[in-house]
């Protein structure tokens, strides 16, 4: 009997695992970006390089993945709104000095986006940044290309 319950929850894992990747992947095209500096995001470091995002407006998930698939996270995000309808899809990130944290993802023809929140670290750091110099943090924009 113990051995059928185990049997069933590792095929019930298993399921979940082959069709969270092919569900994610219908919530929204990948979108392409080359950065050329290393950021945060969720507390982990991600190098410059090129990344793939997969971000929906209706979905609380967002993919941030490395093009070649060394380095991936799933985030949870918040929608937001802009007052303006965004042609280029872009990601917003705050800097603090020489550190990057993504802080929103925009879609492109459409005024909704996501907001990630932010990590210890980031919180961190602006605290440390405020309290140094009340300066206010930068906001760096990378316009998004089609995946390719």
């Amino acid at each position: 009997m113990k051995q059928h319950i185990v049997r069933f929850l590792h095929a019930g894992c298993l399921c979940l695992a082959v069709s969270l990747p092919s569900a994610f992947a219908q919530t929204g095209q990948p979108l392409t970006v080359d950065l050329p500096f290393a950021f945060q995001v969720n507390n982990q470091q991600f190098p410059a390089g090129k990344y793939q995002v997969t971000a929906d407006a209706g979905h609380a998930a967002v993919l941030l993945r490395s093009v070649d698939c060394k380095r991936a996270i799933f985030s949870l995000s918040t929608s937001i709104q802009s007052e303006k309808t965004r042609e280029v899809p872009s990601l917003v990130f705050k800097r603090y000095d020489d550190r990057y944290f993504l802080s929103q993802i925009w879609l492109p023809g459409s005024n909704h986006g996501r907001g990630l929140p932010a990590s210890r670290a980031e919180r961190e750091v602006a605290q440390r940044w405020a309290m140094s110099a009340p300066k206010p943090a930068t906001e760096v924009v990378a316009s998004v290309g089609p995946s390719k």
